[in-house]
């Protein structure tokens, strides 16, 4: 059994129960703010994405802000993907890995990811995708947890992943980086990329 069949089952594990965890509130609350509050100020977009969207908790809350966009989730834990379709009615879900997304070409304006980066199993084909469904222009949000060199790893499955190597990425990808900082403490890195036109 590969380490990426383990971590997504280990999320099958907690689909039921994971939109109800204090960790939520606590955690991710946070993140998907600093995510929301990393999207320029005039983008009005049409169409929204979240890779590793879990239960769709990101998607409910960029609703609010723009209720006309046609939101997106894909997922690889079937579960979390059940618990999403029930929570946010009127999105679309799929189960999915970042690395082989099924959707269209300049399929979103808007993409996220909050925290899940560092569980793909390739970084850098999981960017070309986003790269790919994003139109030209379209900007994607990334907030994940690194770990400064030599601290060690994120989790046992995690990828190491420091603000240096997640520019280069972006930039192989044919994303250019137009922000990158650092909030909640020394661990959590917004980087903010704009698909090349």
């Amino acid at each position: 059994m590969t380490n990426q069949t383990e971590d997504v089952q280990s999320f099958e594990r907690r689909s039921s129960t994971y939109e109800n965890s204090f960790f939520q509130r606590l955690f991710f609350d946070r993140i998907h703010r600093n995510a929301l509050y990393a999207v320029p100020e005039e983008l009005q977009p049409e169409s929204i994405l979240d890779i590793g969207c879990g239960t769709g908790r990101l998607l409910r809350r960029a609703a609010s802000r723009w209720p006309d966009a046609r939101l997106t989730g894909v997922d690889p834990a079937e579960g979390m993907v059940k618990e999403a379709r029930r929570l946010t009615p009127g999105a679309e879900f799929q189960v999915s890995l970042a690395e082989s997304l099924a959707l269209p070409d300049s399929y979103a304006d808007l993409a996220f990811s909050t925290a899940s980066f560092h569980h793909w199993q390739d970084q850098q084909q999981g960017l070309r995708q986003i790269a790919r469904v994003l139109r030209p222009g379209g900007f994607f949000v990334l907030v994940d947890i690194f770990m400064p060199l030599g601290i060690g790893k994120i989790h046992p499955h995690g990828r190491q992943t420091n603000p240096g190597a997640v520019r280069i990425m972006f930039s192989r990808a044919g994303l250019v980086v137009q922000s990158q900082r650092r909030v909640m403490g020394w661990f959590i890195l917004v980087t903010v990329g704009r698909c090349g036109e």
